[in-house]
């Protein structure tokens, strides 16, 4: 049973590196995707060797995969927010100022489920352009998330719902 569960999690891995290979290299010549696989290999190695050893262990939750789309419709104001500022910078010669917000959050503890909640909080946060989840402050349990642009709406810091 555990041998049939890390070859699944090693195909899974060697699948995503595979695909994130393809698409970062853009290219599908024969060349290219033997040393793609040949790459998605190790990092699948690599990836099962750390799983293994159980350091951190994280929970796959559910509903967090399927709040996963609420992050794609921040990009476009984003990425409009930066363009707008670059645009000021280049006429006024006025220096843009970023802030850091500090946003209360409740997924501080050790366990697995705050774990993962964490590393999805972290990754998806920072899709979108303009707001880039620096971490967490365990101790005092903020979301730190920098904005270049700031925004007044809560849900550009926070995009999975997670308060």
């Amino acid at each position: 049973m555990n041998i049939a569960r890390g070859i699944r999690f090693w195909l899974l891995a060697w699948l995503a590196s595979a695909a994130l290979w393809i698409v970062l290299a853009d290219s599908v010549r024969v060349a290219e995707l033997l040393a793609g696989a040949a790459v998605a290999a190790l990092a699948a190695t690599g990836f099962e060797l750390v799983r293994r050893q159980r350091v951190a262990a994280q929970a796959l939750r559910l509903d967090l995969a399927l709040r996963a789309w609420r992050v794609l419709p921040k990009v476009v104001p984003d990425v409009w927010r930066l363009t707008r500022a670059a645009f000021l910078q280049l006429v006024r010669r006025d220096p843009v100022r970023g802030r850091v917000v500090a946003m209360p959050f409740g997924y501080a503890g050790d366990d697995a489920d705050d774990r993962a909640v964490r590393a999805l909080s972290a990754a998806l946060g920072s899709i979108a352009p303009n707001s880039i989840v620096i971490g967490v402050d365990r101790d005092n349990g903020f979301l730190l998330v920098h904005q270049l642009e700031p925004t007044r709406t809560a849900s550009d810091l926070d995009p999975l719902r997670l308060r």
